[in-house]
Protein backbone atom coordinates (compact mmCIF):
# COMPACT_ATOMS: atom_id res chain seq x y z
CA UNK A 1 0.00 0.00 0.00
CA UNK A 2 2.84 2.40 0.89
CA UNK A 3 4.52 1.68 -2.44
CA UNK A 4 1.24 2.39 -4.25
CA UNK A 5 0.80 5.71 -2.42
CA UNK A 6 4.41 6.69 -3.16
CA UNK A 7 3.95 5.91 -6.85
CA UNK A 8 0.67 7.84 -6.89
CA UNK A 9 2.28 10.84 -5.21
CA UNK A 10 5.17 10.79 -7.72
CA UNK A 11 2.72 10.53 -10.61
CA UNK A 12 0.70 13.49 -9.34
CA UNK A 13 3.81 15.61 -8.80
CA UNK A 14 5.13 14.87 -12.28
CA UNK A 15 1.81 15.73 -13.84
CA UNK A 16 1.23 18.83 -11.70
CA UNK A 17 4.63 20.39 -12.38
CA UNK A 18 4.06 21.20 -16.07
CA UNK A 19 0.81 22.98 -15.22
CA UNK A 20 2.49 25.11 -12.56
CA UNK A 21 5.45 25.77 -14.84
CA UNK A 22 3.15 26.74 -17.71
CA UNK A 23 1.24 29.09 -15.45
CA UNK A 24 4.44 30.75 -14.25
CA UNK A 25 5.69 31.19 -17.80
CA UNK A 26 2.38 32.79 -18.75
CA UNK A 27 2.67 35.19 -15.82
CA UNK A 28 6.14 36.11 -17.06
CA UNK A 29 4.76 36.48 -20.58
CA UNK A 30 2.22 39.01 -19.30
CA UNK A 31 5.17 41.19 -18.27
CA UNK A 32 6.47 41.55 -21.83
CA UNK A 33 5.69 43.98 -24.63
CA UNK A 34 7.54 42.95 -27.78
CA UNK A 35 8.03 44.03 -31.36
CA UNK A 36 7.51 41.78 -34.39
CA UNK A 37 8.08 42.13 -38.13
CA UNK A 38 4.77 41.49 -39.94
CA UNK A 39 2.08 43.76 -41.38
CA UNK A 40 -0.42 40.88 -41.33
CA UNK A 41 -0.59 37.85 -39.06
CA UNK A 42 -1.93 34.32 -39.40
CA UNK A 43 -2.50 31.37 -37.08
CA UNK A 44 1.05 30.13 -37.65
CA UNK A 45 2.80 33.52 -37.26
CA UNK A 46 5.44 33.50 -34.55
CA UNK A 47 3.84 36.42 -32.73
CA UNK A 48 0.53 34.54 -32.62
CA UNK A 49 2.25 31.47 -31.21
CA UNK A 50 3.91 33.64 -28.56
CA UNK A 51 0.65 35.36 -27.65
CA UNK A 52 -1.12 32.04 -27.21
CA UNK A 53 1.69 30.12 -25.55
CA UNK A 54 2.78 32.80 -23.08
CA UNK A 55 -0.27 35.07 -22.63
CA UNK A 56 1.93 37.83 -23.98
CA UNK A 57 1.34 41.20 -22.33
CA UNK A 58 1.44 43.23 -25.49
CA UNK A 59 3.07 44.29 -28.72
CA UNK A 60 4.66 47.52 -29.91
CA UNK A 61 4.12 48.67 -33.49
CA UNK A 62 6.66 50.43 -35.71
CA UNK A 63 6.30 51.84 -39.19
CA UNK A 64 9.83 51.09 -40.40
CA UNK A 65 12.83 49.02 -39.38
CA UNK A 66 15.39 50.97 -37.36
CA UNK A 67 18.28 49.84 -39.55
CA UNK A 68 16.43 50.14 -42.87
CA UNK A 69 14.03 53.07 -43.12
CA UNK A 70 12.83 51.92 -46.54
CA UNK A 71 11.57 48.61 -45.21
CA UNK A 72 8.03 48.45 -43.80
CA UNK A 73 7.67 46.79 -40.41
CA UNK A 74 4.08 46.92 -39.13
CA UNK A 75 2.30 49.97 -40.56
CA UNK A 76 1.25 50.58 -44.17
CA UNK A 77 -2.03 52.51 -43.87
CA UNK A 78 -5.12 52.74 -41.68
CA UNK A 79 -6.99 49.90 -43.42
CA UNK A 80 -4.10 47.48 -42.97
CA UNK A 81 -3.41 48.60 -39.40
CA UNK A 82 -7.02 48.14 -38.28
CA UNK A 83 -6.96 44.58 -39.59
CA UNK A 84 -3.65 43.89 -37.86
CA UNK A 85 -4.77 45.12 -34.43
CA UNK A 86 -8.11 43.35 -34.79
CA UNK A 87 -6.38 40.06 -35.59
CA UNK A 88 -3.99 40.48 -32.66
CA UNK A 89 -6.98 40.77 -30.33
CA UNK A 90 -8.73 37.81 -31.92
CA UNK A 91 -5.74 35.55 -31.35
CA UNK A 92 -5.32 36.62 -27.70
CA UNK A 93 -7.48 35.16 -24.94
CA UNK A 94 -6.54 38.08 -22.67
CA UNK A 95 -6.55 41.82 -23.26
CA UNK A 96 -3.37 42.88 -25.07
CA UNK A 97 -1.52 46.13 -24.77
CA UNK A 98 -1.27 47.27 -28.38
CA UNK A 99 1.32 50.00 -28.08
CA UNK A 100 2.90 52.68 -30.22
CA UNK A 101 5.20 55.70 -30.00
CA UNK A 102 3.00 58.53 -31.25
CA UNK A 103 4.36 61.70 -29.68
CA UNK A 104 4.07 63.94 -32.73
CA UNK A 105 6.73 65.68 -34.77
CA UNK A 106 9.84 63.58 -35.41
CA UNK A 107 8.65 60.73 -33.19
CA UNK A 108 5.47 59.53 -34.88
CA UNK A 109 4.83 56.05 -36.25
CA UNK A 110 1.61 57.24 -37.90
CA UNK A 111 2.90 59.59 -40.55
CA UNK A 112 0.95 61.77 -43.02
CA UNK A 113 2.55 59.95 -45.96
CA UNK A 114 0.73 56.79 -44.84
CA UNK A 115 -2.58 58.67 -44.73
CA UNK A 116 -2.64 59.62 -41.04
CA UNK A 117 -3.15 63.10 -39.60
CA UNK A 118 -0.07 65.22 -38.96
CA UNK A 119 0.67 65.83 -35.28
CA UNK A 120 3.09 68.68 -34.44
CA UNK A 121 6.02 68.21 -32.09
CA UNK A 122 5.72 68.99 -28.39
CA UNK A 123 7.77 72.16 -28.88
CA UNK A 124 5.41 73.43 -31.59
CA UNK A 125 2.34 72.46 -29.56
CA UNK A 126 3.63 74.48 -26.61
CA UNK A 127 3.47 77.66 -28.69
CA UNK A 128 -0.25 77.13 -29.33
CA UNK A 129 -3.16 78.13 -27.14
CA UNK A 130 -4.66 75.37 -25.01
CA UNK A 131 -7.86 75.14 -27.08
CA UNK A 132 -6.02 74.41 -30.33
CA UNK A 133 -3.65 71.98 -28.61
CA UNK A 134 -6.61 70.16 -27.08
CA UNK A 135 -8.27 69.80 -30.48
CA UNK A 136 -5.11 68.29 -31.97
CA UNK A 137 -4.73 65.75 -29.18
CA UNK A 138 -8.43 64.92 -29.28
CA UNK A 139 -8.12 64.14 -32.99
CA UNK A 140 -5.01 62.05 -32.40
CA UNK A 141 -6.68 60.07 -29.61
CA UNK A 142 -9.73 59.33 -31.73
CA UNK A 143 -7.41 58.17 -34.51
CA UNK A 144 -5.49 55.86 -32.16
CA UNK A 145 -8.71 54.40 -30.81
CA UNK A 146 -10.11 53.79 -34.30
CA UNK A 147 -6.90 51.94 -35.20
CA UNK A 148 -7.16 49.59 -32.21
CA UNK A 149 -4.24 51.07 -30.26
CA UNK A 150 -4.77 51.17 -26.49
CA UNK A 151 -1.38 52.28 -25.14
CA UNK A 152 0.69 55.24 -26.30
CA UNK A 153 4.24 55.87 -25.12
CA UNK A 154 3.44 59.56 -24.70
CA UNK A 155 3.51 62.24 -23.48
CA UNK A 156 7.16 63.07 -22.94
CA UNK A 157 7.43 64.99 -19.66
CA UNK A 158 11.17 65.59 -19.77
CA UNK A 159 12.21 69.20 -19.16
CA UNK A 160 14.20 70.87 -21.95
CA UNK A 161 16.79 72.22 -19.54
CA UNK A 162 19.87 71.32 -21.57
CA UNK A 163 19.93 73.05 -24.99
CA UNK A 164 22.71 70.67 -26.09
CA UNK A 165 20.48 67.62 -25.52
CA UNK A 166 19.91 65.91 -28.86
CA UNK A 167 17.54 63.03 -28.14
CA UNK A 168 14.87 65.14 -26.37
CA UNK A 169 15.48 68.86 -26.93
CA UNK A 170 17.04 68.49 -30.38
CA UNK A 171 14.09 66.45 -31.62
CA UNK A 172 11.57 68.94 -30.14
CA UNK A 173 10.10 66.25 -27.86
CA UNK A 174 9.82 68.47 -24.77
CA UNK A 175 7.13 71.08 -24.14
CA UNK A 176 9.22 73.37 -21.97
CA UNK A 177 11.99 73.74 -19.42
CA UNK A 178 9.33 74.67 -16.85
CA UNK A 179 7.43 71.92 -15.02
CA UNK A 180 4.12 73.78 -14.92
CA UNK A 181 4.10 74.21 -18.70
CA UNK A 182 5.08 70.60 -19.33
CA UNK A 183 2.29 69.41 -17.03
CA UNK A 184 -0.24 71.77 -18.62
CA UNK A 185 0.26 70.34 -22.11
CA UNK A 186 0.90 66.76 -21.00
CA UNK A 187 -2.46 66.83 -19.22
CA UNK A 188 -4.17 67.58 -22.54
CA UNK A 189 -2.66 64.42 -24.04
CA UNK A 190 -3.57 62.28 -21.04
CA UNK A 191 -7.15 63.54 -20.76
CA UNK A 192 -7.79 63.13 -24.48
CA UNK A 193 -6.39 59.60 -24.48
CA UNK A 194 -8.35 58.60 -21.38
CA UNK A 195 -11.59 59.55 -23.11
CA UNK A 196 -10.70 57.00 -25.78
CA UNK A 197 -9.58 54.34 -23.26
CA UNK A 198 -5.93 54.73 -24.27
CA UNK A 199 -3.28 54.38 -21.58
CA UNK A 200 -0.75 57.22 -21.49
CA UNK A 201 2.85 56.39 -20.61
CA UNK A 202 4.83 59.30 -19.14
CA UNK A 203 8.51 59.25 -20.02
CA UNK A 204 11.48 59.16 -19.35
CA UNK A 205 11.76 58.78 -15.55
CA UNK A 206 13.60 60.25 -13.64
CA UNK A 207 14.45 62.73 -16.42
CA UNK A 208 16.23 62.63 -19.79
CA UNK A 209 16.08 66.30 -20.76
CA UNK A 210 19.41 67.15 -19.18
CA UNK A 211 21.41 64.38 -20.84
CA UNK A 212 24.16 64.82 -23.41
CA UNK A 213 23.98 61.30 -24.84
CA UNK A 214 21.47 58.94 -26.45
CA UNK A 215 20.69 55.73 -24.54
CA UNK A 216 19.80 54.03 -27.85
CA UNK A 217 23.50 54.12 -28.66
CA UNK A 218 25.25 53.69 -25.33
CA UNK A 219 25.80 54.56 -21.69
CA UNK A 220 24.36 57.94 -20.65
CA UNK A 221 25.41 59.62 -17.40
CA UNK A 222 23.29 62.57 -16.25
CA UNK A 223 24.84 62.86 -12.78
CA UNK A 224 26.43 66.26 -13.50
CA UNK A 225 23.56 67.73 -15.53
CA UNK A 226 20.43 66.35 -13.84
CA UNK A 227 18.32 68.64 -11.67
CA UNK A 228 15.89 67.45 -9.00
CA UNK A 229 13.20 69.60 -10.56
CA UNK A 230 13.05 66.99 -13.36
CA UNK A 231 10.95 64.93 -10.94
CA UNK A 232 8.34 67.70 -10.64
CA UNK A 233 6.20 66.80 -13.70
CA UNK A 234 5.85 63.23 -12.42
CA UNK A 235 5.02 64.39 -8.90
CA UNK A 236 2.41 66.83 -10.15
CA UNK A 237 0.74 64.40 -12.56
CA UNK A 238 0.68 61.66 -9.92
CA UNK A 239 -1.01 64.06 -7.49
CA UNK A 240 -3.52 64.98 -10.20
CA UNK A 241 -4.33 61.27 -10.70
CA UNK A 242 -3.15 61.53 -14.30
CA UNK A 243 -0.24 59.07 -14.12
CA UNK A 244 -1.35 55.58 -15.15
CA UNK A 245 1.98 54.34 -16.48
CA UNK A 246 5.56 55.61 -16.43
CA UNK A 247 8.51 54.58 -18.59
CA UNK A 248 11.94 54.42 -17.02
CA UNK A 249 14.99 55.91 -18.70
CA UNK A 250 18.25 54.05 -19.19
CA UNK A 251 20.19 56.99 -17.78
CA UNK A 252 22.75 56.64 -15.00
CA UNK A 253 22.25 59.16 -12.21
CA UNK A 254 24.46 58.82 -9.15
CA UNK A 255 22.35 61.44 -7.36
CA UNK A 256 19.80 58.64 -6.98
CA UNK A 257 21.76 55.41 -7.46
CA UNK A 258 25.55 55.24 -7.63
CA UNK A 259 25.54 51.73 -9.11
CA UNK A 260 22.71 51.14 -11.61
CA UNK A 261 20.95 53.03 -14.43
CA UNK A 262 17.35 53.98 -13.70
CA UNK A 263 15.66 51.00 -15.36
CA UNK A 264 17.69 48.57 -13.26
CA UNK A 265 17.63 50.62 -10.06
CA UNK A 266 15.60 49.65 -7.00
CA UNK A 267 16.35 53.06 -5.50
CA UNK A 268 14.90 54.81 -8.55
CA UNK A 269 11.82 52.69 -9.21
CA UNK A 270 10.80 51.54 -5.76
CA UNK A 271 12.24 54.04 -3.30
CA UNK A 272 11.76 57.22 -5.34
CA UNK A 273 8.87 56.47 -7.71
CA UNK A 274 6.77 54.14 -5.54
CA UNK A 275 7.59 55.24 -2.01
CA UNK A 276 8.46 58.94 -2.28
CA UNK A 277 6.18 59.94 -5.15
CA UNK A 278 3.43 57.41 -4.21
CA UNK A 279 3.00 56.10 -7.76
CA UNK A 280 0.63 53.11 -7.98
CA UNK A 281 0.44 52.55 -11.72
CA UNK A 282 2.51 50.56 -14.19
CA UNK A 283 6.27 50.91 -14.43
CA UNK A 284 7.44 50.06 -17.95
CA UNK A 285 11.06 49.85 -19.03
CA UNK A 286 12.42 51.64 -22.04
CA UNK A 287 13.60 49.22 -24.73
CA UNK A 288 15.80 46.63 -23.01
CA UNK A 289 17.77 46.20 -26.25
CA UNK A 290 19.14 49.74 -26.22
CA UNK A 291 22.93 49.82 -25.98
CA UNK A 292 22.82 51.59 -22.62
CA UNK A 293 21.57 48.27 -21.22
CA UNK A 294 22.43 45.51 -23.69
CA UNK A 295 26.09 46.54 -24.07
CA UNK A 296 26.71 46.39 -20.33
CA UNK A 297 24.45 43.61 -19.02
CA UNK A 298 23.50 40.13 -20.15
CA UNK A 299 19.84 39.31 -20.69
CA UNK A 300 19.77 37.43 -17.39
CA UNK A 301 21.37 40.32 -15.52
CA UNK A 302 19.17 43.04 -16.99
CA UNK A 303 15.88 41.17 -16.51
CA UNK A 304 16.83 40.17 -12.97
CA UNK A 305 17.79 43.72 -11.98
CA UNK A 306 14.80 45.37 -13.67
CA UNK A 307 12.19 43.06 -12.14
CA UNK A 308 13.75 43.23 -8.69
CA UNK A 309 13.92 47.02 -9.07
CA UNK A 310 10.14 47.07 -9.43
CA UNK A 311 9.62 47.25 -13.19
CA UNK A 312 6.27 45.67 -14.15
CA UNK A 313 6.65 45.41 -17.92
CA UNK A 314 9.82 44.84 -19.94
CA UNK A 315 9.88 46.32 -23.43
CA UNK A 316 11.73 44.48 -26.21
CA UNK A 317 11.16 46.41 -29.43
CA UNK A 318 13.21 43.97 -31.53
CA UNK A 319 14.41 46.94 -33.55
CA UNK A 320 17.96 47.31 -32.25
CA UNK A 321 18.49 43.58 -31.69
CA UNK A 322 16.38 40.45 -31.52
CA UNK A 323 15.41 38.28 -28.58
CA UNK A 324 12.77 35.60 -28.98
CA UNK A 325 9.93 35.57 -26.47
CA UNK A 326 10.93 32.02 -25.56
CA UNK A 327 14.47 33.14 -24.77
CA UNK A 328 13.26 36.01 -22.58
CA UNK A 329 10.64 33.94 -20.75
CA UNK A 330 13.01 31.03 -20.16
CA UNK A 331 15.70 33.38 -18.86
CA UNK A 332 13.35 34.94 -16.32
CA UNK A 333 11.73 31.59 -15.48
CA UNK A 334 15.06 30.04 -14.50
CA UNK A 335 15.79 32.97 -12.20
CA UNK A 336 12.40 32.68 -10.51
CA UNK A 337 12.86 28.94 -9.98
CA UNK A 338 16.32 29.52 -8.52
CA UNK A 339 15.04 32.24 -6.20
CA UNK A 340 17.08 35.06 -7.74
CA UNK A 341 13.80 36.72 -8.72
CA UNK A 342 11.14 36.21 -6.02
CA UNK A 343 7.81 34.83 -7.24
CA UNK A 344 6.16 37.67 -5.33
CA UNK A 345 7.70 40.12 -7.81
CA UNK A 346 6.06 38.30 -10.72
CA UNK A 347 2.71 38.23 -8.92
CA UNK A 348 2.96 41.90 -7.99
CA UNK A 349 3.68 42.91 -11.59
CA UNK A 350 0.76 40.81 -12.83
CA UNK A 351 -1.50 42.47 -10.27
CA UNK A 352 -0.49 45.91 -11.52
CA UNK A 353 -1.06 44.82 -15.13
CA UNK A 354 -4.48 43.32 -14.41
CA UNK A 355 -5.54 46.40 -12.46
CA UNK A 356 -4.49 48.67 -15.31
CA UNK A 357 -6.58 46.68 -17.77
CA UNK A 358 -9.53 46.93 -15.38
CA UNK A 359 -9.08 50.67 -14.88
CA UNK A 360 -8.79 51.38 -18.60
CA UNK A 361 -11.90 49.30 -19.35
CA UNK A 362 -14.20 51.29 -17.04
CA UNK A 363 -16.76 53.42 -18.88
CA UNK A 364 -17.77 56.72 -17.29
CA UNK A 365 -21.55 57.10 -17.17
CA UNK A 366 -22.23 59.69 -14.49
CA UNK A 367 -25.55 59.94 -12.70
CA UNK A 368 -27.02 63.38 -11.97
CA UNK A 369 -24.99 64.86 -9.13
CA UNK A 370 -25.65 68.56 -8.61
CA UNK A 371 -25.37 70.63 -5.44
CA UNK A 372 -28.84 69.38 -4.58
CA UNK A 373 -27.71 65.75 -4.34
CA UNK A 374 -24.66 66.77 -2.35
CA UNK A 375 -26.83 68.72 0.11
CA UNK A 376 -29.26 65.81 0.46
CA UNK A 377 -26.28 63.56 1.18
CA UNK A 378 -25.02 65.92 3.89
CA UNK A 379 -28.50 65.95 5.44
CA UNK A 380 -28.58 62.15 5.32
CA UNK A 381 -25.21 62.00 7.11
CA UNK A 382 -26.44 64.42 9.79
CA UNK A 383 -29.76 62.65 10.34
CA UNK A 384 -28.54 59.06 10.29
CA UNK A 385 -24.94 59.34 11.44
CA UNK A 386 -25.11 62.39 13.70
CA UNK A 387 -22.32 64.23 11.88
CA UNK A 388 -22.10 67.74 10.44
CA UNK A 389 -19.75 67.44 7.48
CA UNK A 390 -18.24 70.04 5.15
CA UNK A 391 -18.03 67.57 2.27
CA UNK A 392 -19.22 64.07 1.45
CA UNK A 393 -15.81 62.51 0.90
CA UNK A 394 -15.26 59.04 2.33
CA UNK A 395 -12.32 56.81 3.17
CA UNK A 396 -13.39 53.48 1.62
CA UNK A 397 -13.10 50.56 4.02
CA UNK A 398 -15.73 48.24 2.56
CA UNK A 399 -17.00 47.13 -0.83
CA UNK A 400 -20.66 46.15 -0.90
CA UNK A 401 -21.91 44.08 -3.85
CA UNK A 402 -25.55 44.42 -4.97
CA UNK A 403 -27.95 43.49 -7.71
CA UNK A 404 -30.49 45.87 -9.22
CA UNK A 405 -33.39 43.36 -9.26
CA UNK A 406 -33.91 44.44 -12.88
CA UNK A 407 -32.73 42.71 -16.03
CA UNK A 408 -32.22 45.78 -18.22
CA UNK A 409 -29.17 48.05 -17.98
CA UNK A 410 -30.90 51.26 -19.05
CA UNK A 411 -33.78 50.74 -16.63
CA UNK A 412 -31.31 49.98 -13.85
CA UNK A 413 -29.38 53.15 -14.62
CA UNK A 414 -32.53 55.26 -14.68
CA UNK A 415 -33.43 54.05 -11.19
CA UNK A 416 -30.10 55.37 -9.88
CA UNK A 417 -29.83 58.50 -12.00
CA UNK A 418 -32.33 60.97 -10.43
CA UNK A 419 -31.41 62.86 -7.29
CA UNK A 420 -34.75 62.26 -5.56
CA UNK A 421 -36.03 58.86 -4.44
CA UNK A 422 -38.79 57.26 -6.50
CA UNK A 423 -42.23 57.26 -4.90
CA UNK A 424 -42.44 53.46 -5.01
CA UNK A 425 -39.59 53.06 -2.49
CA UNK A 426 -41.87 53.27 0.53
CA UNK A 427 -39.58 50.92 2.48
CA UNK A 428 -36.91 53.60 2.77
CA UNK A 429 -38.74 56.83 1.88
CA UNK A 430 -39.14 57.97 5.50
CA UNK A 431 -35.37 57.84 5.99
CA UNK A 432 -34.55 60.42 3.30
CA UNK A 433 -35.64 61.91 -0.01
CA UNK A 434 -32.13 61.21 -1.33
CA UNK A 435 -32.24 58.65 -4.12
CA UNK A 436 -30.29 55.42 -3.87
CA UNK A 437 -27.07 55.25 -5.86
CA UNK A 438 -23.88 53.28 -6.34
CA UNK A 439 -20.38 53.98 -7.52
CA UNK A 440 -20.33 51.27 -10.19
CA UNK A 441 -22.91 49.47 -12.31
CA UNK A 442 -21.95 46.26 -14.14
CA UNK A 443 -24.11 45.14 -17.05
CA UNK A 444 -24.97 41.56 -18.01
CA UNK A 445 -21.96 41.34 -20.36
CA UNK A 446 -19.59 42.38 -17.59
CA UNK A 447 -18.96 45.93 -18.80
CA UNK A 448 -18.13 48.17 -15.83
CA UNK A 449 -19.72 51.63 -15.72
CA UNK A 450 -18.65 54.23 -13.17
CA UNK A 451 -21.58 56.33 -12.01
CA UNK A 452 -19.85 58.66 -9.56
CA UNK A 453 -16.43 59.21 -7.96
CA UNK A 454 -15.61 56.29 -5.66
CA UNK A 455 -14.36 58.53 -2.87
CA UNK A 456 -17.66 60.29 -2.17
CA UNK A 457 -20.68 58.84 -0.38
CA UNK A 458 -23.42 57.00 -2.22
CA UNK A 459 -26.67 55.79 -0.64
CA UNK A 460 -26.66 52.05 -1.11
CA UNK A 461 -26.35 50.27 2.26
CA UNK A 462 -27.86 51.10 5.65
CA UNK A 463 -25.34 51.94 8.35
CA UNK A 464 -22.22 51.61 6.19
CA UNK A 465 -22.57 54.22 3.44
CA UNK A 466 -19.92 56.47 4.94
CA UNK A 467 -17.18 53.87 4.48
CA UNK A 468 -18.41 51.77 1.55
CA UNK A 469 -18.03 51.61 -2.21
CA UNK A 470 -21.13 50.18 -3.85
CA UNK A 471 -21.10 47.88 -6.89
CA UNK A 472 -24.49 47.24 -8.51
CA UNK A 473 -25.02 44.38 -10.95
CA UNK A 474 -27.84 44.29 -13.48
CA UNK A 475 -29.89 41.23 -12.58
CA UNK A 476 -31.49 39.42 -9.65
CA UNK A 477 -34.89 39.36 -11.30
CA UNK A 478 -37.59 40.54 -8.90
CA UNK A 479 -35.11 40.25 -6.02
CA UNK A 480 -35.58 36.49 -5.96
CA UNK A 481 -33.41 34.82 -8.59
CA UNK A 482 -29.65 34.32 -8.41
CA UNK A 483 -29.03 34.98 -12.09
CA UNK A 484 -25.90 37.13 -12.31
CA UNK A 485 -23.67 36.07 -15.21
CA UNK A 486 -20.19 34.59 -15.40
CA UNK A 487 -19.04 37.78 -17.12
CA UNK A 488 -20.35 39.82 -14.19
CA UNK A 489 -18.52 37.55 -11.77
CA UNK A 490 -15.24 38.06 -13.63
CA UNK A 491 -15.75 41.84 -13.70
CA UNK A 492 -16.65 42.03 -10.00
CA UNK A 493 -13.48 40.15 -9.08
CA UNK A 494 -11.35 42.39 -11.32
CA UNK A 495 -12.98 45.58 -10.06
CA UNK A 496 -12.64 44.57 -6.40
CA UNK A 497 -8.95 43.76 -6.89
CA UNK A 498 -8.43 47.12 -8.60
CA UNK A 499 -10.23 49.02 -5.82
CA UNK A 500 -8.33 47.20 -3.08
CA UNK A 501 -5.08 48.21 -4.73
CA UNK A 502 -6.29 51.78 -5.19
CA UNK A 503 -7.50 52.04 -1.59
CA UNK A 504 -5.40 50.00 0.87
CA UNK A 505 -7.91 51.08 3.53
CA UNK A 506 -10.44 48.58 2.12
CA UNK A 507 -10.62 45.55 4.42
CA UNK A 508 -14.13 44.11 4.00
CA UNK A 509 -15.92 42.66 0.97
CA UNK A 510 -19.58 41.86 1.61
CA UNK A 511 -22.80 41.07 -0.12
CA UNK A 512 -25.67 43.46 0.58
CA UNK A 513 -27.47 40.69 2.45
CA UNK A 514 -24.60 40.65 4.98
CA UNK A 515 -24.73 44.31 6.00
CA UNK A 516 -26.34 43.66 9.41
CA UNK A 517 -23.36 41.57 10.44
CA UNK A 518 -21.57 44.90 10.98
CA UNK A 519 -24.06 46.45 13.43
CA UNK A 520 -21.69 45.95 16.35
CA UNK A 521 -18.61 47.18 14.50
CA UNK A 522 -17.05 50.65 14.60
CA UNK A 523 -18.00 51.03 10.94
CA UNK A 524 -21.72 51.01 11.75
CA UNK A 525 -23.01 54.59 12.05
CA UNK A 526 -26.82 54.30 11.79
CA UNK A 527 -28.58 56.00 14.74
CA UNK A 528 -32.12 54.89 13.92
CA UNK A 529 -32.56 51.39 15.34
CA UNK A 530 -35.82 50.92 13.46
CA UNK A 531 -34.26 51.60 10.07
CA UNK A 532 -33.45 48.16 8.66
CA UNK A 533 -34.44 46.25 5.52
CA UNK A 534 -34.13 42.61 4.52
CA UNK A 535 -31.76 41.93 1.63
CA UNK A 536 -30.65 38.87 -0.30
CA UNK A 537 -28.57 40.42 -3.07
CA UNK A 538 -26.33 39.62 -4.86
CA UNK A 539 -26.90 35.98 -3.90
CA UNK A 540 -24.90 33.76 -1.58
CA UNK A 541 -23.47 31.63 -4.37
CA UNK A 542 -22.20 34.71 -6.21
CA UNK A 543 -20.47 36.07 -3.11
CA UNK A 544 -18.93 32.69 -2.37
CA UNK A 545 -17.40 32.58 -5.85
CA UNK A 546 -16.02 36.10 -5.40
CA UNK A 547 -14.41 35.17 -2.09
CA UNK A 548 -12.85 32.00 -3.48
CA UNK A 549 -11.29 34.01 -6.31
CA UNK A 550 -10.04 36.76 -3.99
CA UNK A 551 -8.41 34.20 -1.70
CA UNK A 552 -6.27 32.74 -4.50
Amino acid sequence: MKIFLLLLQTFLLLNAAPTEDTQLKKMIGRMLIVGFDEQAIFYNSQIVKDIQRYNLGGVILFDRFYTDKERVKNILNSYQLKHLTNDLNIYSSKTLFIAIDQEGGRVARLKPEYGFIRIPSAKKISSMNLYDAKQIYTSQSKMLHSLGINLNFAPVVDLSINPKNRVIVGLERSYSKESKDVVKYAALVIDAQRKENIISVLKHFPGHGSSLGDSHKGFVDVSQTWDKKELEPYKMLIQQNRADAIMTAHVFNKNIDAKYPATLSYKTNTQVLRQELHFKGLIISDDMQMKAISAHYTLAESTNLAINAGVDILLFGNQLAHNSVKEIVDTIYKQVKSGVIPLTKIKEANRHINNMHTKSSIINKPIVFTDKREQLTKEYIKTHYGMNVKNINIIPKNIVVHWTAMMDFNKSFERLNPELLFSDRKDIAKASALNVSAHYLIDRKGVIHQLMPDNIMARHVIGLNYSSIGIENVGGKNNTKEDLTAAQLTSNIALINYLKDKYPSIKNILGHYEYRNYEDSELWLEKDKSYRTEKNDPGRSFMQKIRVALDK
